[in-house]
């Protein structure tokens, strides 16, 4: 079986770090390269401003405008994304960027949304919707009557924006990467427009909000990051974890019940057509869902083949206490305990081993860079 890679913790948290961008030119690349552009557009959006336009430049791009908006979280960065044209053949690409490099509480946010109306009969995320709408009016000039083809894209929150870019300017179409659900299905994008929406093999992401605030979706939702901890051996292990599922569904049923109070009955949906990343890299339309997930199982499995024995599995305990803090700040109603617990729950999930290495697959899947490297694989593949 071929090595399976694993993610740094700084490809995952600060997707521009690295660097280099644009390695393979895109005008010299053969055949329609367009998602790929956008996948390392959308990484380029996390780098600060003057590195967008170097680059940019470097590939014969114009940039044409930054994006910026006030933050609604305590850290603020410099551009929210940006507006630039590929003069080959004019395409007008509208970038949005993901979550604030460093900022757990703003990834972790997506979990606990407020569904509310964004336009006349649309339900939407409200993070989402007012942060797209104080972006809004530098856009217009460029997507209210676009000479030529127009996308919008983003990963991760950036594909939250820009999937909200695209129901409102009908010309854009859409290509998002790892983004999260935004609204209901009254969030409608142009009927027969192009669009595609890839998904990283077990990116947790593009799984938040949960399609309903139900005690079996959450527990769904659960269940797939507790797949990541390795199988237990021995009675205390089989105790421990045993112990942290039903932490879970204490969380899961706590918060379902409080969606209900608050009437949140929306089933959130996912607008445009799937294009699923499996964990060979290998790129399927639409499979179905017993696909994906005997996929995901294995490779959460290879994951922890790879990172090492006990890699996932020696932070039980500590997810099972901030489990159980998250549902009695819940139950309280202790808003400035629950934002801690949160914060605490993603710390946990996202932390890395000795190595730097992030140690659950569900995050490590959602860095930036894999989207590229899986796009760049398969060009250089239709290319043979």
């Amino acid at each position: 079986m071929a090595e399976t890679p694993t993610t740094r913790g700084g490809e995952l948290f600060f997707p521009a770090a690295d660097g280099p961008f644009f390695e393979w030119h895109p005008t010299n690349s053969g055949g329609d390269d367009t998602d790929l552009i956008c996948a390392e557009l959308s990484r380029l959006a996390y780098a600060p401003p003057p590195r967008i336009e170097t680059e940019l430049r470097r590939i014969g791009f114009d940039f044409l405008e930054p994006l910026e908006s006030r933050r609604l979280f305590s850290v603020r960065a410099a551009a929210d994304g940006f507006v630039c044209r590929d003069p080959r053949d004019g395409t007008l690409f509208a970038v949005f960027r993901g979550t604030e490099t460093g900022n757990l509480d703003d990834l972790l946010a997506n979990l606990l949304v407020d569904p509310v109306e964004w336009r006349p009969g649309t339900i939407v995320h409200r993070g989402y919707g007012r942060t797209f709408d104080e972006l809004r009016g530098p856009l217009e000039p460029w997507l209210l009557e676009p000479p030529g083809r127009t996308i919008a894209t983003g990963h991760s929150l950036g594909g939250a924006l820009a999937t909200l870019c695209a129901a409102d300017f009908p010309a854009a179409e859409l290509v998002t990467f790892g983004a999260p659900r935004v609204g209901t299905d009254s969030l409608c994008l142009r009927p027969g427009k192009p669009g595609r929406r890839y998904v990283h093999c077990c990116d947790l992401v593009p799984r938040v909000p949960p399609a309903r605030f139900t005690e079996v979706a959450l527990d769904d939702l659960a269940d797939g990051l507790l797949d990541n901890l390795a199988p237990p051996a021995g009675w205390l292990a089989i105790a421990s974890q045993g112990a942290l599922r039903q932490a879970a569904r204490l969380a899961a049923e706590t918060v379902a019940r409080i969606a209900e109070g608050r009437g949140w009955d929306h089933a959130f949906v996912h607008p445009g057509p799937l294009v699923y990343l499996d964990r060979r890299g290998g790129v399927h339309i639409e499979p179905s869902a017993a696909v994906i997930a005997a996929d995901q199982r294995q490779a959460r499995s290879d994951y922890r083949e790879a990172i090492g024995a006990g890699g996932t599995g020696s932070n039980a305990t500590a997810l099972l206490e901030t489990l159980a803090g998250l549902s009695t700040a819940l139950l309280r109603g202790d808003h400035d305990a629950t934002a801690a617990a949160r914060e605490r729950l993603f710390a946990e999930l996202s932390r890395s081993d000795a190595m730097g290495r992030v140690v659950v697959r569900d995050l490590a899947d959602h860095a930036a860079i894999h989207y590229v490297r899986v796009l760049l694989q398969a060009e250089s593949g239709s290319g043979d």
